[in-house]
């Protein structure tokens, strides 16, 4: 991992941090106890969820739609 890599992934923490509802979660998910990160994963999971009763099918849509560019650079970065 370079230093730019680094700083990068040092500003997104930092911006998750920055956000009160999210610095509670994503605190407890990298300092808490070791089955913290799985509580992470599952309350993430359940919001998606709830977002899926509330909002319908575009909640599932989205980040489906979202993670085409990152499948995309994937594929180009394997095929290097």
């Amino acid at each position: 991992m370079s230093a730019e890599t680094a700083e990068q992934e040092l500003l997104i923490i930092r911006l998750l941090l920055i956000i009160p509802v999210l610095n509670w979660f994503v605190k407890d998910a990298m300092y808490g106890e070791d089955d913290a990160k799985y509580w992470f994963v599952g309350n993430l999971a359940m919001v998606w969820a709830v977002c899926i009763f509330l909002f319908g099918y575009p909640a599932i849509i989205l980040p489906a739609l979202a993670m085409v560019p990152m499948a995309f650079l994937w594929i180009l970065d394997v095929c290097r």
